[in-house]
């Protein structure tokens, strides 16, 4: 940690360099987003250097597909494609670096000769769901698909690299073909459901002209993915929610005359597998259903034996590629994870992550999460200069939510209904695992201090810790609802809110630490999701519909000031009692609208209005979390990777009015009284205020309209604990912060 020296507030010169360059209103600068799909196929070529994954998503009608490449088998980049907002993508295949070609629904074909930099389409002459496209070289190739879109067979064939493609589909009684393998120009097979939802599979060797129903093992569940090694060797996974055992490996050493079953996975979704030769073979196995799992299926011998590895998800999996000893597979919500030596140990990319969380331990650390969207918590990135870079920390937990009390103490939180909070104490350089248990869902913390924080979600549970988070205990809360909300002002009093339950929102408070909540009347029976004070009188609820209620008088009065016209209210946060930021949500489905959008709203008169400052450019880009890194500066994550950056301060400064020789907080370090001097050349509206590391308001020193001349200030800081707090003076619209350390 650095050491921090006393100094007078020599950083207002800084901040008043650096923030001259900001436009008169503030504006959120992108620190990084990627688009966030569901991975549906992957392509790695032998040098297992070269490698394309794609998949795509939707909701409110509205479509976003994806592209991304590796160049050396590491580091996988957003490829530029020409459709990605009305092509759904669902396979590709590549024969060279150079030469490839993506499908998706609507009959579409695209194909690259340049590694992906272009596209061009094809036509494909149908119009139905093209799932998977498999080449031998780059002329000959085939295409098969369909989803409940046509009775027959669906295959495609090209002989010449795409410019012409044949029809070669078959048969009447088809529901689905999900993969499609050749072992040469005349042997290949297909897979999936009949109209029946039987299995199928088929076998073609004219080159795919004339095609033979092969005959599934009784019980063994829908086909999915088909691979030989030669014309007889080859393997297919299923996948069955009803049948017992589940998971079935089916294997033959005929070209498919007969096929038995190997062994069983055990787990319900076998959606892709990728066979390297006679002797090896590697498939993903997944069950989303509890008790949640993902395996790694591969075997040395052909299929005698298989050995299960633990990737680090559990998130459906469709695409697997085996190069040597290297496994790559690519998984929901845009992750790619790459093992080296056969399973053992696996490094983890996660291209667009659902970001839930992010937290400051000082001014340089900082920390973002991406939770339970990422299968098992563990995936977080970190910052240790500011925000400037993020790179990978995997000596933190991850998990839904972060928050650092001071420098060296901060938690993250495993939620769920077997939940647990990691506590550090060292700054993050290690963490401790402590269970919260309840059997029912933990959904958010919220810590006073270093000791004291509470636990909270379904059927109405709250839990207290008075030792970081070692132990907790069960508090009342008065009610089975959902909660969503709790907020305390000191280790005693504090608000919980929440709802669901038949829609009934509610509010309680207490003034005992939470032993004792009593019930407050909200000003409409709304569900609440997130709130926010900065006083024991100044708070703010943010509910379902977009509706915000406020009180003035700590809760005994609750009134709606104001509305945005969307569904969910993700986060609220207040920088003090007139400013602050809300994001917001819609709702996504399949209607017109339904698209998951997320927005991010501010407001400069305490909530009554709000001021829509940016808007998601993709579907589905709600928000996980706003936190302060210091007053006046903000941060905010969401889906689609993207994290977010704002420094609240604008132009329009007046030397005249602050300066550091007419400025000095003494002393720094402190231990119990703070002085404050400063002197105004003119009248100005002057905010003096202290915040902690979390970004709560402490307390505000002045809130008026000064004259001009000299003032001084005093703060008694004897009743906080050590570590580190933020002075922000606000002088109309211009604000500058200086760190000031406990000790």
């Amino acid at each position: 940690m650095k050491k921090f020296y006393l100094f007078y507030f020599t950083l207002i010169c800084l901040f008043f360099s650096e923030y001259k360059a900001f436009a008169q209103y503030p504006t959120w600068d992108t620190i990084s987003m990627d688009p966030t799909v569901m991975f549906s196929d992957m392509c790695v070529l032998p040098d297992g250097l070269h490698g394309w994954v794609v998949g795509a998503t939707g909701a409110g009608g509205e479509i976003l597909s994806s592209v991304v490449h590796t160049a050396n088998g590491q580091d996988w980049e957003q490829v530029s494609f020409p459709a990605s907002n009305y092509v759904t993508l669902q396979g590709v295949y590549f024969v060279t670096p150079d030469s490839g070609w993506v499908v998706g629904y609507n009959g579409v074909i695209y194909a690259t000769l340049d590694g992906g930099q272009t596209w061009q389409q094809q036509i494909s002459g149908t119009s139905r769901k093209l799932a998977k496209v498999y080449f031998i070289d780059h002329l000959t190739g085939w295409i098969t698909g369909g989803w409940q879109d046509g009775s027959s067979f669906l295959v495609l064939k090209t002989t010449d690299g795409g410019n012409i493609w044949q029809d070669l589909s078959f048969g009447s009684t088809c529901y689905s073909s999900l993969d499609i393998y050749f072992s040469d120009e005349q042997n290949g097979w297909i897979c999936g459901h009949d109209n029946t939802l039987d299995p199928h599979i088929h076998h073609t060797s004219d080159g795919g002209f004339t095609w033979s129903s092969q005959v599934a093992p009784v019980g063994s569940g829908t086909p999915h993915a088909v691979e030989f090694a030669d014309e007889n060797i080859g393997w297919i996974t299923t996948s069955s929610l009803y049948l017992s055992p589940i998971g079935a490996i089916l294997h033959t050493t005929d070209g498919g005359e007969t096929w038995e079953i190997q062994t069983y996975t055990g787990l319900h979704y076998n959606y892709c597998l990728d066979v390297k030769d006679v002797q090896h073979v590697a498939l993903a196995a997944v069950q989303i259903l509890q008790p949640q799992g993902q395996k790694i299926f591969v075997t040395s011998d052909g299929g005698q034996n298989w050995t299960a590895k633990i990737p680090p998800v559990e998130q459906y999996t469709s695409a697997i590629q085996y190069v040597g000893d290297d496994i790559w597979f690519a998984s929901d919500y845009s992750q790619i994870l790459h093992s080296p030596d056969n399973g053992n140990t696996w490094d983890w990319d996660y291209k667009a992550s659902l970001w839930k969380s992010i937290g400051w331990s000082d001014m340089n650390n900082g920390w973002v999460i991406a939770g339970t969207n990422a299968g098992t918590d563990g995936y977080c990135y970190r910052s240790v200069d500011g925000g400037d870079t993020w790179f990978r920390d995997e000596n933190a937990p991850g998990g839904a939510q972060v928050q650092f009390i001071n420098a060296n103490t901060g938690w993250m939180l495993w939620e769920g209904n077997s939940s647990s909070v990691w506590r550090t104490t060292d700054g993050g350089d290690t963490w401790s695992q402590f269970y919260v248990g309840t059997g029912n869902w933990i959904g958010n913390i919220f810590f006073v201090n270093e000791n004291k924080g509470w636990a909270y979600g379904s059927n109405g549970v709250i839990k207290v810790t008075e030792d970081g988070g070692i132990s907790w205990t069960f508090q009342s809360s008065g009610t089975t609802n959902y909660v969503a909300v709790v907020f305390f002002v000191d280790e005693n009093e504090g608000w919980a809110a929440g709802g669901y339950g038949g829609g009934n929102g509610f509010i309680h408070y207490t003034l005992d630490g939470g032993n004792t909540w009593t019930p407050q009347t909200p000003a409409m029976t709304d569900h609440f999701q997130a709130g926010y004070f900065t006083s024991d009188k100044n708070g703010w609820l943010a509910a379902v519909n977009g509706r915000i209620h406020k009180t003035s008088d700590g809760g005994l009065n609750w009134t709606v000031v104001s509305q945005v016209n969307h569904d969910y209210m993700d986060k609220l946060i207040m920088e003090d009692d007139n400013t602050g930021w809300l994001a917001a949500r819609n709702h996504y489905g399949s209607g017109s609208g339904e698209d998951g959008r997320g927005f991010l709203y501010n407001t400069e008169d305490g909530g009554m209005s709000w001021n829509l400052e940016w808007t998601g450019p993709w579907i589905k880009s709600g928000f996980g979390d706003l936190t302060f890194q210091w007053p006046g500066k903000l941060w905010a994550c969401a889906s689609h990777n993207t994290i977010l950056e704002l420094v609240t301060g604008t132009t329009g400064f007046r030397e005249i009015s602050v300066t550091s020789s007419k400025m000095k907080i003494s002393p720094n370090p402190f231990n119990t009284d703070v002085k404050i001097s400063y002197l105004l050349d003119e009248p100005a509206k002057v905010s003096l205020s202290i915040y902690n590391v979390s970004g709560r308001l402490i307390e505000t020193l002045v809130n008026r309209k000064q004259e001009k001349g000299n003032y001084n200030v005093s703060w008694d800081g004897s009743e906080l604990s050590e570590g580190i707090y933020f002075f922000t003076v606000r002088i109309g619209n211009n604000v500058w912060t200086e760190k000031i350390i406990k000790i």
